[in-house]
């Protein structure tokens, strides 16, 4: 299970360094990527396999100025990890700041992460893309 929880970290500490290759490596090759909220929201829906996670970071990157992503609590059980913590982050659009709690639920398979969902609070990062 800590092996889990640190891999989770390390996909968010590759985040923070916008490290796309140590984000994807330790993903299974059908990994299903999952971010609830409306279509508005470039970054949310399912994708799945590596080259449409791809995109998940791409839409970010395209949309997103200077993200920051603090996880604060992590709970692990036999194949999951479940971690909790705030995005704040600038919308390109508009320049306006958004900062969400946000949920991850991470579920592995042979030790590679086979699913991710993300939740946030989307009202607000639809509210911050409104002119």
């Amino acid at each position: 299970m800590s092996n889990m929880i640190s891999t989770v970290q390390e996909i968010y500490a590759a985040f923070g360094l916008s490290d796309l290759q140590a984000i994807l490596s330790p993903l299974a090759d059908d990994v299903v990527w999952e971010t609830e909220g409306p279509a508005i929201i470039s970054f949310t829906g399912a994708r799945h396999g590596i080259a449409e996670t791809k995109g998940f970071f791409e839409a970010i990157g395209k949309d997103h100025l200077n993200p920051v992503l603090t996880m604060t609590d992590y709970v692990g059980s036999a194949d999951t990890v479940a971690a909790i913590g705030r995005y704040e982050v600038t919308l390109k659009a508009t320049g306006k700041r958004v900062n969400s709690p946000v949920a991850h639920y991470w579920k592995f398979r042979d030790g590679k992460v086979a699913r991710y969902t993300g939740f946030l609070d989307t009202a607000a990062v639809v509210e911050g893309l409104k002119p």
